[in-house]
């Protein structure tokens, strides 16, 4: 007899294969994605150098033909402090996508307000591998986020959670945590002291967490810890994102957008519930009307 969980996944992916196509793109949003194209300048402490196609095109297409109508990108690590193609993609799609850079200390007014008016809605701290930055740099950063009410994106291994997220709550702007916190695979999310840390940030009432990135952690690890988050955040304060291109593996190798959506469905079954976490709370976080 087929696993539970591998039934619920097999389900829920027959169900939205066999959703009618939209009329026009819905309203529902990934929120966390990776857009890029070959060619574009590596960050010197680059993790991961993809050679492949990641356009926003590309990613648009793929988003809607799964019934997705707006899309947050988020500034890939390997692309370091130059947000030019993120940028320049939203100039282009104001309309269906947002954006969540990852800046330098030292921005300066003008180009704050010109991010706002492009459709910056947050900024990321992609710093899984990489060294902690000295976060009294970034107090102003941090301050004009809250100012803004724009989120920062903080994707760190659950290790470090304990010495960086009550930093950025400090601050008093929001906080969104992508892949479930990086929960350890090794410890479980029973056992990780980190993953505990972000169950008890819900109580802050300005954390939030993606439902993505569960091929990072493992089937079993990302189930349970996505259970225990759905618990403790409730769908006000979740949101889910695709991860897509899946950036450290090969393109699709392990997990495909579809599945994505359908991973949700198997976690989230109650259609409302799952309605709130793909449009209400992103639309909220991001700007989108």
């Amino acid at each position: 007899m087929p696993h539970p969980a591998r039934r619920s996944l097999a389900l829920a992916t027959l169900a939205l294969a066999a959703a009618p196509a939209r009329a026009q793109p819905s309203h529902r949003v990934d929120c966390h994605t990776h857009s890029f194209v070959p060619g574009l300048p590596r960050a010197a402490d680059a993790r991961y150098a993809p050679d492949y196609d990641a356009s926003y095109d590309r990613l648009l297409a793929l988003a809607e033909a799964n019934g997705i109508g707006r899309v947050v990108i988020t500034q890939p690590s390997f692309l370091g402090h130059d947000n030019s193609y993120l940028f320049g993609a939203l100039r282009a799609r104001p309309d269906r996508l947002r954006g969540v850079p990852w800046l330098a200390p030292g921005t300066s007014a003008a180009q704050w307000d010109e991010m706002a008016r492009i459709g910056v809605r947050g900024l990321r701290f992609p710093i899984l591998g990489l060294a902690m930055p000295d976060w009294a740099d970034y107090r102003e950063t941090f301050a004009e986020a809250k100012r803004r009410g724009w989120t920062l994106d903080l994707y760190v291994e659950s290790r470090r959670l304990p010495e960086v997220l009550p930093v950025m709550l400090d601050s008093g702007a929001e906080v969104i945590v992508p892949h479930m916190g990086m929960v350890d695979r090794t410890l479980g999310p029973r056992h990780d002291p980190g993953f505990r840390l972000l169950l008890e940030a819900a109580k802050t009432g300005r954390s939030y967490v993606k439902l993505s990135g569960a091929y990072r952690l493992g089937a079993e690890p990302a189930r349970e810890a996505a259970a225990m988050v759905i618990e403790a955040y409730g769908p006000d304060r979740l949101v889910w994102g695709s991860d897509w291109p899946h950036t450290n593996t090969t393109m699709d190798r392990v997990t495909t957008y579809p599945q994505t959506l359908a991973w949700l469905a198997a976690l989230v079954p109650d259609a409302a519930r799952r309605e709130r976490i793909l449009v209400d709370t992103p639309a909220r976080l991001y700007g989108f009307g």
